[in-house]
């Protein structure tokens, strides 16, 4: 037997298994996998472990999507870390690389998954309060938001959820704190709301 001679079914459980660069090699094979690939329901959860992932075209936005991670364990992380007042030239065009990667890639999931119940953010040392502000108004059924070493996340951010529907979210920030001139920041670098 062939694999495009199993049902539909059978193809969404087998590529349920493959990871997103396996998912992607296979529906290149024929337009039969292609269309599974597409499948929304093959797609209710995205791990990215790197920043260069969000570009890749190995996975699908849809409204099935209901938890994503992006966890960026670098040592540009540290350098993202640092506020844009005390990096030297050489720490900036390091993020002038990625800078605005993650919050473009969080508005395309504001406007394509509404239905996100959990959101992890690790080392997104450039993630905005402003983008954080959208998703949070994009997704009303998100439930939880960790933040972890997302330095440019305010206090702004944090106190937009605590006034909301009491049961509406629990959000774990470890590290995400702000100390620019100017800016409040976290009360304490780990804190649980």
């Amino acid at each position: 037997m062939h694999i495009t001679q199993l049902n539909r079914e059978c193809l969404l459980c087998l590529f349920s298994f493959l990871d997103k660069d396996s998912r992607r090699s296979l529906s290149r094979t024929c337009s039969q996998l292609r269309d599974v690939f597409e499948d929304p329901t093959l797609w209710p959860l995205l791990h990215f472990h790197s920043l260069a992932e969000l570009k890749k075209d190995n996975f699908r936005l849809s409204p099935a999507l209901r938890s994503l991670s992006i966890c960026w364990h670098s040592s540009r992380v540290q350098v993202c870390s640092i506020e844009d007042w005390l990096k030297s030239a050489l720490q900036r065009s390091i993020c002038s690389q990625h800078e605005s990667l993650v919050n473009d890639f969080l508005l395309q999931v504001c406007n394509r998954c509404p239905n996100l119940t959990s959101v992890t953010l690790s080392g997104c040392g450039h993630v905005t309060d402003d983008c954080l502000a959208r998703l949070l108004l994009s997704c009303p059924r998100l439930r939880t938001l960790r933040l972890e070493n997302c330095a440019r996340v305010t206090n702004r951010t944090l106190a937009a959820m605590i006034p909301d529907q009491p049961p509406r979210a629990r959000v774990c920030a470890a590290s995400a704190f702000s100390a620019a001139p100017g800016r409040q920041s976290m009360p304490h670098p780990t804190g649980s709301y």
